[in-house]
C-alpha cells in the first residue's frame, strides 16, 4: 500500500467517523452540529491532495453548491432540518457527481426503513398511551403529538449515503 494510499484512506475513515458521529447526534439530540458538517467540508480538501485518483474537486463543488440550494429551499418550506441540508451538501462535495445519484438513493432507502421504524415507535407509544388512558381513566393518548408532527433523525439515512460514498472511496 502506497503511502497515499494509506493517507486517502485514513482521510476517508475519518469523513466516515464524522458521518457517525452526526448520525448519533441527531439520534440522541434531533440536532447535527455545524462543526460536524464543516469538519466534513474541511477534510475534502486534504481528501483530494492525497487521493491516488484524481477527484474532479471543480464538479464536487458545482454539485454542493446545487445541493446547498436545495436544502435552503427544502428547509424554508419545513421538509428538512438545516442540519440535514447541511449534513447532505457536506456529503455530496465527497460523492461528487460519479457517486452522487448512488449516494441519494442509499440515503432514500435508509430513510424509508427510517420512517418505517418511526412509523413503528409512534404507534408502539400510542397504544401504550391509549393503556394508560384506560387504566388511569385519563386523556394520556391526547399527549402523543400527531403523526405528521414526529421527529426522524434524517441525519442517519443521510450518514448510510455518505458511509457507502466512504466505503466506494477506500475501494477505489
Amino acid at each position: 500500500m502506497s503511502a497515499d494510499t494509506f493517507a486517502n484512506a485514513f482521510v476517508v475513515l475519518i469523513f466516515a467517523g464524522l458521518l457517525v458521529a452526526a448520525a448519533a447526534t441527531d439520534v440522541r439530540q434531533f440536532r447535527i452540529p455545524n462543526g460536524i458538517s464543516l469538519a466534513v467540508v474541511a477534510l475534502f480538501p486534504i481528501h483530494v491532495l492525497v487521493s491516488p485518483h484524481a477527484v474532479g474537486w471543480g464538479l464536487a463543488l458545482g454539485l454542493a453548491a446545487l445541493v446547498l440550494v436545495a436544502g435552503v429551499v427544502f428547509f424554508s418550506f419545513g421538509w428538512v432540518g438545516g442540519g440535514d441540508a447541511k449534513l447532505m451538501t457536506a456529503m455530496s462535495l465527497w460523492a461528487g457527481p460519479a457517486l452522487f445519484l448512488p449516494a441519494l438513493i442509499v440515503t432514500a432507502l435508509a430513510g424509508g426503513v427510517l420512517a418505517v421504524v418511526g412509523l413503528g415507535h409512534w404507534q408502539i407509544m400510542r397504544w401504550r398511551a391509549a393503556r394508560l388512558a384506560a387504566a388511569d381513566g385519563e386523556a394520556a393518548a391526547a399527549t402523543l403529538p400527531p403523526i405528521e408532527k414526529t421527529k426522524l433523525p434524517y441525519g442517519v439515512a443521510i450518514a448510510a449515503g455518505g458511509l457507502y460514498v466512504a466505503g466506494r472511496l477506500i475501494a477505489g
